[in-house]
């Protein structure tokens, strides 16, 4: 099931001829059925991919006791008394209109799921409505002739004509990664903040309940030892394998997927489809499930599917990344990862489980070892070492301003250790753009991902730890990792391998020329767009002389200049 818009305006241009023309380009998520309820003043439209709901179920969903209209896109797996911490006294909804209902009718602490809602009702107020982890896109545009919401950025863009780039957004990405400072790359243009319930009416908006981005709305008040992290994990499997359509399984050879499919091995799920990217260089990826070890003989039965990758994918796939997203990225998982959906479409799989969030809930990055020798957090995300190129490609005043709203946007320190600030951090700053990278591209593809590792009262659980106590000795997600040492004892010293791809090997040597001519390409674009010309100029002499600093921001440049290619058509 999938979320299009909802438009609310003085009916110039009509609300419902706007939901039709932003569903069109969301066509790609949902091939069982769409639809627009709604007139000139507001109206919501959905497209459907069919996971627990009636075939035969009118899209957007009808309450058949009134004109109310649901467009829905997630999936509720509890519904009662401490849902979200893992309380057992609950209710899984069936698919469809039911699981909109629990959204509209119960508060976040009452569910656990991955969701994003929109209730229009009779006198045409639409509701909206996302879960507090964010796990579902959401996109709010403000305009004078109203307001649309809409789970990707290209439905949004045309809507109320040309939506200007934000410069301070190009600056923040090229030092951070990542846009900082709530808002997005457009003018006019926000994320719907996790956890947030908004009116939208008459061509405004109204915030009923404000975001909770992070482990709230509750809090775990019972024991977390191995035992308690076993359990929940367990039980966030079982909620998350409710489906009416095929399952399937996403392997990396970590200890996150790895976990993953040793519950289904214990549960004696046999027949599962599974599947693998094999990054060349970097040791990630499943060729034969022999070597995870997993319990029993369940496993025997299972259907695994690998396809390499290297790197001409990696460039071959940044023009298809940046439109699937509808922004230019630093993350080279993502070509990775459309191979992996492409992958997962070809095996038939229709819900995809995947191991994200295990790392911001268990503190599972490498570079968090090194915290303790940070002096606060923003220096964690501007290094020294990556400061001086940055400062001189973008300019001093740009360089400040973008700096300036990260220490605006980071968690008070209040004395507290920067790996507690950094933890409460990324939850918003890491989390959503990994959330964001499965969610549109398994999407593309006709395919659901389901995210175990941030339910069941997992997030709850793991926050009530203090950060030394995740990342210690060298090694981190310690605790997830003694839950399985009896199951999986290989993983107690095992040292993560990152999802991403090796770039200071793969753009230097013999693909330096080819690096080379697409910044050359892009290279107008870029400085219009704030850049430096004679830095620009002089970053492909540095790549080819394997400068890690250079390399490292090879990729987000070339993610940017294909983005403004793409804008500009």
């Amino acid at each position: 099931m999938c979320l299009a818009p909802a438009a609310s305006g003085a009916g110039r241009p009509p609300a419902d001829r706007l939901a039709a023309l932003a569903v069109e380009k969301l066509m790609h998520r949902g091939p069982d059925g769409y639809g627009v309820v709604g007139d000139a003043g507001s109206a919501v439209a959905m497209c459907r991919l069919r996971v627990r709901s009636r075939p035969s179920a009118s899209v957007p969903f009808s309450a058949p006791a009134d004109a109310t209209a649901f467009a829905f896109n997630g999936e509720v797996y509890a519904v009662g008394p401490g849902a979200w911490t893992g309380g057992s006294r609950v209710d899984v909804p069936r698919g469809g209109l039911d699981e909109a209902e629990a959204v509209d009718g119960h508060g976040p602490a009452d569910l656990d799921g991955m969701y994003a809602l929109l209730r229009r009702t009779p006198d045409g107020a639409v509701e909206v409505t996302r879960d507090p982890l964010g796990i579902k896109p959401l996109y709010l545009r403000r305009h004078p002739d109203g307001v649309a919401v809409a789970s990707e950025l290209p439905a949004l863009l045309d809507l109320f004509g040309p939506t200007p780039v934000r410069p301070e957004a190009v600056t923040q990405f090229l030092l951070f990664g990542r846009v900082v400072d709530g808002g997005t790359f457009f003018e006019g243009i926000e994320p719907v903040a996790p956890g947030a319930r908004l009116l939208l009416k008459e061509g405004r908006v109204q915030q009923l309940a404000g975001g909770c981005a992070g482990p709230l709305p509750a809090r775990w008040d019972g024991p977390a030892g191995p035992e308690a992290i076993r359990a929940a994990v367990t039980r966030a499997v079982d909620r998350v394998l409710v489906s009416d359509r095929p399952l399937g399984l996403a392997l990396s050879g970590g200890l996150d997927s790895t976990v993953l499919a040793a519950e289904l091995a214990r549960r004696g799920v046999r027949e599962l489809s599974t599947v693998s990217v094999l990054p060349r260089g970097n040791g990630d990826g499943i060729r034969d499930l022999a070597a995870l070890r997993l319990p029993g003989r369940s496993w025997e039965s299972w259907r695994h599917r690998s396809v390499g990758f290297g790197p001409d994918d990696l460039l071959d796939g940044i023009p298809d990344a940046v439109r699937s997203l509808g922004e230019p990225t630093a993350l080279t998982s993502v070509p990775m990862y459309a191979a992996l959906a492409r992958l997962a479409a070809e095996s038939g799989i229709v819900v995809l489980l995947v191991g994200e969030g295990a790392d911001e809930v268990f503190g599972g990055y490498r570079s968090y070892l090194g915290l303790d020798a940070v002096a606060g957090a923003a220096d964690f995300y501007l290094p020294t070492e990556r400061a001086g190129l940055l400062r001189a490609l973008v300019g001093a005043s740009a360089y400040d301003g973008a700096r300036s709203a990260l220490v605006e946007a980071l968690p008070a320190a209040a004395a507290r250790p920067v790996g507690d600030v950094v933890r409460e951090f990324e939850y918003e700053h890491s989390l959503e753009p990994l959330l964001r990278r499965a969610d549109h591209l398994l999407m593309a593809r006709g395919v659901e991902g389901r995210t175990p590792f941030l339910h069941g009262g997992l997030p709850a659980l793991a926050a009530s730890l203090p950060f030394d106590a995740l990342v210690r000795d060298g090694q981190t997600k310690v605790p997830l990792r003694r839950a399985y040492a009896a199951e999986l004892p290989h993983f107690r010293d095992e040292v993560k391998k990152p999802f991403r791809a090796p770039v200071d090997a793969w753009l230097t040597g013999p693909r330096v020329d080819r690096v080379r001519a697409d910044l050359v390409r892009h290279r107008n674009r870029l400085v219009a767009a704030g850049l430096r010309p004679d830095v620009l100029d002089a970053l492909p002499d540095r790549i080819a002389a394997a400068d890690a600093t250079a390399t490292g921001l090879a990729f987000p440049l070339l993610t940017l200049g294909a983005w403004l290619e793409w804008l500009t058509g």
